[in-house]
């Protein structure tokens, strides 16, 4: 079975990508991918309607184009990671299109945490309405997306987990056996991880913390990731983060390793006892699930994603309430943050690694061998229209 696999989309350094790779590097020797990777730095798109966007999207298409056109006699699917980028909508729904019109039956695999922010999103809006229809299959991480989707036919819709990358199950093998620690005797070590812009995020965390007091014995480790781009965020400085830990007094406390490497980022979670995360936009941030099966606690903001269905609610705090993070940090300590980490990594093997996900995947992919009704298509129904079934729930009463 041969697959066209397009992706990643812009944004770079998320979820779509990270997707991208651990497919890539399953091995499934069921499964062969034909990829076409249509990458691009989402800083050097200026907007939906820009001259540089323009000629971007026009490159991208005269990939897949091709890809699509020479690869008919061989491939029947195609695989598309969208992105959540405003700049890239355009992007997504041609891509559609372009495999609708060659025949191909679409797998559309949905990285955001909030779809209606997508669908209704002007001046796309009937276009992606009619993208939509012309889609088999729609993929989303977790059953509790599916409320997101009121418009779209449940039959249509697919749940496959994203995948703990692949480099980091092998960097992860096993988790040392618990020891047992006297309430209090260590201080809470907080991790917090990045690849875009800090700021915003910052000022939450710090605030919590200012809040804790020094009562509670914490220490803090702040970094960044390269992105899936292999750059980093030169935008961001540390000028200001410097400042607030000095006019706290927090430099025996808070340490910047600025940008990771892979070697660099398996030792400091191996260091600390919970990952804070104060926003987000994907509906599964990857950090998250490094995090759970690397045996970390999870502290964070509750959204429109799929948290909720793998962190417990007392982890959960409204995004924005520095009382309610500081409440989630003072009632954790190291020795807990471990046993709460142990059950995380519990979770993480009991579904979401890649040989569990692909499995799945490939399953989907079977429903859309040739022989299946093409009729059988991905059905939106449009706000306000009256359907078959719901005309007569309403004669019966």
């Amino acid at each position: 079975m041969q697959v066209i696999l397009v992706g990643p989309l812009p944004p770079p350094g998320f979820g779509p990508q990270r997707v991208t790779q651990t497919l890539l590097k399953a091995g499934a020797p069921w499964i062969h991918f034909r990829h076409v990777d249509v990458s691009s730095d989402s800083r050097s798109i200026q907007g939906p309607g820009s001259s540089g966007n323009r000629l971007q999207m026009i490159k991208h298409m005269a990939q897949v184009g091709w890809a699509l056109w020479t690869q008919r006699q061989e491939s029947k699917i195609v695989h598309l990671p969208l992105s959540l980028s405003r700049k890239t909508i355009l992007h997504d729904v041609v891509l559609i299109r372009l495999a609708a019109l060659l025949h191909y039956r679409t797998v559309v695999q949905f990285h955001g945490a909030e779809f209606l922010r997508f669908y209704w999103s002007l001046p796309f809006r009937s276009k992606i309405l009619r993208a939509l229809e012309s889609l088999d299959v729609l993929l989303i991480p977790d059953k509790s997306m599916i409320k997101q989707f009121p418009f779209v036919n449940e039959s249509r819709i697919q749940i496959v987990a994203y995948p703990v990358p692949e480099n980091w199950v092998m960097a992860w093998p096993s988790l040392p056996p618990l020891v047992p620690a006297k309430e209090n005797s260590q201080p809470l070590v907080i991790l917090h991880v990045s690849c875009w812009s800090m700021e915003r995020n910052m000022e939450e965390l710090f605030e919590a913390l200012r809040l804790l007091g020094t009562a509670k014995k914490w220490e803090l480790h702040l970094a960044r990731q390269v992105e899936g781009n292999g750059q980093h965020n030169a935008a961001y400085s540390w000028d200001k983060t410097h400042e607030i830990i000095q006019r706290y007094q927090w430099e025996e406390r808070v340490y910047c390793h600025d940008v990771l490497t892979d070697d660099d980022k398996v030792s400091l979670f191996a260091e600390c006892h919970v990952l804070v995360l104060p926003s987000y936009w994907e509906a599964v941030p990857t950090i998250v699930l490094e995090a759970m099966y690397a045996g970390l606690a999870v502290i964070a903001g509750k959204g429109e994603g799929t948290l909720g269905s793998l962190i417990s609610s007392e982890f959960l705090y409204d995004r924005g309430n520095g009382e309610q993070l500081a409440d989630r940090l003072r009632r954790l300590t190291g020795e807990k943050a471990r046993v709460v980490g142990q059950r995380n990594r519990r979770i993480m093997e009991r579904g979401y690694l890649p040989q569990q996900v692909i499995p799945l995947l490939l399953r989907v992919y079977e429903s859309l061998e040739p022989g299946i009704p093409m009729s059988q298509k991905l059905r939106v129904i449009r706000p306000g229209k009256k359907t078959k079934a719901t005309r007569n729930k309403k004669a019966k009463f």
